[in-house]
């Protein structure tokens, strides 16, 4: 991603926990470049083409010093974590494609990040119950009793989908059985990418 020009042909571009300045072309900066690279202007022209962005975990802790990029994460950004531990997930949008066939509640295993600053201007689709973490979060004050994890919104031109779990490979691996909550989580994540390409209803 960080040395491509054009974005041109893709529904949807996926931040599946990329880290720090993915943007970043370290080619020009090695030429005296800047960081006003054609990998940020592709990105960017891209979703005001009516591009799809997803953006999965670790997206969260991408591309820190980019404003467009935070407004991309339901202007937003990663601040700490708690324990990598069970939580209960409630559905709070039943309307969307990537919730619709979720049940109320489902337990899952993540960090469960907090974000400062807190997301606006977006469609909440899933949160954590905060009560059901045994242990809590790191130095953020804390969501209180509404703590998202999955949202959606349009945004300049585009359409994004994002969300902050997605922490253990196993969450992802094919045989569901072996992690809770995977199924519901991939089923979500499926839906969501498909929805950000515009195969079927976005952020309803």
């Amino acid at each position: 991603m960080a040395r491509m020009t054009s974005l041109n042909g893709y529904k949807a571009i996926i931040f599946a926990s990329p880290t720090r300045d993915a943007l970043w072309d370290h080619s020009k900066t090695a030429a005296g470049g800047t960081q006003l690279d054609a990998a940020r202007h592709a990105l960017r022209q891209y979703m005001r083409r009516g591009g799809g962005f997803v953006g999965i975990h670790n997206a969260f802790g991408t591309e820190y010093n980019w404003p467009y990029y935070e407004g991309l994460l339901g202007n937003a950004n990663f601040y700490d974590h708690g324990a990598n531990q069970d939580g209960t997930i409630n559905v709070v949008n039943k309307n969307d494609a990537s919730t619709e066939m979720l049940p109320d509640n489902f337990g899952f295993k993540d960090e469960w990040y907090t974000l400062m600053p807190f997301p606006t201007n977006v469609k909440f689709l899933l949160t954590v119950d905060t009560n059901s973490l045994a242990t809590k979060r790191g130095t953020h004050p804390g969501h209180g009793s509404f703590h998202p994890v999955s949202w959606c919104q349009y945004y300049d031109g585009g359409r994004s989908w994002v969300t902050t779990l997605g922490h253990d490979g196993g969450a992802f691996a094919a045989d569901t059985s072996t992690f809770r909550g995977a199924a519901e989580f991939q089923k979500h994540i499926v839906a969501g990418i498909k929805s950000a390409m515009g195969l079927v209803e976005f952020c309803k």
